[in-house]
This record gives C-alpha cells, sequence and structure tokens, in this order.
C-alpha cells in the first residue's frame, strides 16, 4: 500500500497585523507544532473536514490529475494545532494536504502553487515562508520576505474561548482595522527596523505594540497582567493572534522560562488560560515527511 506523510507547523497568532498601503497585512512565525496528514490507499471519507477535502480537489485539479483518483484515498489527519484558536490550524491541515497529495501521485508541487490552493480556500497567513514576511492574506497579492530567521522560545497560553477566524474580518472589523492604520504605522516603522538591525528586542516590542491596538478590536482577557509579567522578566515582549484567543510570551532565554511558568501558575491567568506549552519559533514550512 502506498503512503505518504505531509508536514505544516502551526503559529502562536501573529507578530503584528494590520493596515499597511492598500490593504490588512500580517506577519506570522511558525512553531514547532504540526499538522500532519498522510494519505495511502483506501477508501475517500466524505466526512473529512471540508477544507482538506477541497484542498485535495483543488491539488488534482491543478496537477491535472483525474478527481475519479480521489475515491481511492485515505487522507487521515494528525494535528497538533487546536482550532479555532488563532494557531493556524486550518492553513496548516490544507498547506500539508495540498503537498502529501501531490507526492502520492509523484507530483511536484511548489510553495507559491501550495499557497494559490490556500488563498482559493480561505485567508492564509505567512508560515509557508522561510523567514517572517510580510503578507496580504486575502488574495497574496503582496509579500515582502525579510529572509531572516529569528529564533526564540514562546510559551503559549490558550484559553478555552473559540474564535472563528471569518468573524474577525467582517466589514465592521476591517473598519476598525483601517482606521487604526495611521497608528499601526508606528508598529510597521519599528518592524521595519527590527528585520534591518535582526533585533529580537525590537521585534518584541513590535509585537506588543500591534497587540495593544488589537486590544480595541479582539481585547485578550488578564492583557494588562501579561505585560506586567513580561516586564516582570524582561521578556522580549506579548504577541497574540489577532483573529484568534491565544498569547504568546516571546522568551529569548531558555533558562527564564520555568520561573515564568510557575509565576503564571499561580497568578489568575492560569483560571483563563487553561492551557500552557513551550515551544520555539520554526521556520521550515511545509515539508514531505
Amino acid at each position: 500500500m502506498r503512503q505518504v506523510m505531509a508536514t505544516c507547523p502551526g503559529s502562536c497568532g501573529e507578530l503584528l497585523q494590520g493596515w499597511v498601503g492598500d490593504s490588512q497585512k500580517l506577519v506570522s512565525y511558525g512553531i514547532d507544532s504540526f499538522s500532519r496528514i498522510t494519505v495511502s490507499t483506501g477508501r475517500w471519507d466524505r466526512l473529512l473536514p471540508k477544507k482538506i477535502q477541497a484542498a485535495a480537489k483543488k491539488t488534482v485539479q491543478h496537477l491535472e490529475v483525474s478527481e475519479k483518483a480521489l475515491e481511492k484515498l485515505m487522507i487521515t489527519v494528525d494535528s497538533d494545532l487546536p482550532i479555532a484558536k488563532g494557531m493556524s490550524s486550518s492553513t496548516a491541515d490544507i498547506a500539508a494536504t495540498c503537498q502529501a497529495v501531490a507526492a502520492y501521485f509523484n507530483k511536484t508541487i511548489s510553495r507559491e502553487e501550495i499557497l494559490a490552493i490556500c488563498l482559493g480556500i480561505e485567508r492564509t497567513d505567512s508560515i509557508l515562508f522561510p523567514s517572517l514576511t510580510l503578507f496580504e492574506q486575502q488574495t497574496g497579492s503582496s509579500r515582502a520576505v525579510s529572509g531572516w530567521c529569528p529564533q526564540f522560545y514562546v510559551i503559549v497560553l490558550e484559553p478555552e474561548q473559540e474564535v472563528l477566524t471569518e468573524e474577525c474580518h467582517s466589514p465592521q472589523v476591517e473598519h476598525l482595522v483601517y482606521q487604526q492604520r495611521q497608528r499601526f504605522h508606528q508598529v510597521y516603522c519599528q518592524y521595519l527596523e527590527a528585520v534591518e538591525e535582526r533585533s529580537l528586542q525590537k521585534l518584541g516590542k513590535t509585537a506588543l505594540l500591534s497587540a495593544r491596538l488589537n486590544q480595541e478590536i479582539l481585547p485578550k482577557p488578564y492583557f494588562n497582567e501579561l505585560v506586567k509579567l513580561s516586564k516582570q522578566f524582561d521578556l522580549l515582549g506579548v504577541n497574540v493572534a489577532h483573529s484568534g484567543s491565544v498569547v504568546g510570551l516571546l522568551v529569548e532565554e531558555k533558562q527564564q522560562i520555568p520561573r515564568i511558568l510557575s509565576a503564571i501558575q499561580h497568578s489568575a491567568l492560569s483560571c483563563w488560560y487553561t492551557r500552557i506549552k513551550v515551544h520555539k519559533s520554526y521556520y521550515q514550512g511545509v515539508q514531505l515527511a
């Protein structure tokens, strides 16, 4: 029986997201937490998530493989990424499906082709790029690849609360983001400085500035306490899911982490953020396993 697997990392929200130029753009970063899609010979499961079904169908269409071939495929999903929390679970599932289906049929598929399929299904972030990338997530019409892969740890704080991405891109929300464009320009300039200087400290400041603006749109509970904790331990900063519920504490030194985790567990933060995990930044994008 033929079998292939592809993996794609998720993210912990975005480092920044807001209005740049003529549209809303973001910079996300991957973490070492993955969606794994396995394609093997078997029977097509009509109960598969709709986005995975769409990714498989769009992939065979793009590669000019008969759609009837899908009837003899079994696709299984094994994901570390929670759904509807802002950790790029859908993008990771879709991208890994594209890669695995292509490989099953002994076809090659590029990152740009996978991005096009992803964008044909839903808004997409920049976790597929091999370095930090400013990306227009609706059409992919704009991207600025930095060439920088900053290495840091992130303490991911995940609540029970779920947020549907579609709800965060309503006309009302888009208008609020647009109204912030002048203030967001400061965030964007700070990001450009961070990239030019390869400065983790400025990158952390960028993330916090963007998170503060997002408090006016999708506020995170205990945000001020998280900022105080960041200052107490002299962390790089705080980043949030701009269309989700997770929050990240950006940490430069690994030895800091046990004390930070202890402080979280002994504070009110743990009542809301019930799942806490430690990850590293990751920039490999979708890969065949």
